[in-house]
């Protein structure tokens, strides 16, 4: 089951551990593996919303790709559920300034 996980869900689910998200996603797989050895309902509960919430958007995904005509961006979208803390950075744009200076030691 967590093997198809998407690093997106992997990452998710780690963070809800309190484990570091980094990392490739054969790392962040091998991790999350070793949270079944944690015997935590909320762990495991976690787990098995995931997976639902990634077979719902593919059968979201097969409906859609079936259906003739225009396509509604709404359904193969999948949805956040839950209380999730994700939260997102702001970028702010900067300028460099690429004149030679001379330094003086």
């Amino acid at each position: 089951m967590l093997i198809t996980f998407r690093v997106s869900e992997l990452q998710m689910l780690l963070g809800f551990a309190g484990r570091n998200k980094s990392g490739r996603k054969n790392e962040l797989q091998q991790r999350a593996l070793e949270l079944l050895h944690v015997r935590s309902h909320p762990i495991h509960q976690k787990i098995r919303d995931l997976y639902k919430t990634i077979q719902q958007s593919g059968a979201l995904n097969n409906s859609s790709a079936n259906q003739s005509g225009n396509d509604s961006p709404s359904l193969s979208m999948p949805q956040q559920q839950g209380n999730s803390s994700r939260t997102t950075a702001t970028v702010h744009p900067y300028n460099v300034d690429a004149r030679q200076m001379s330094i003086h030691f």
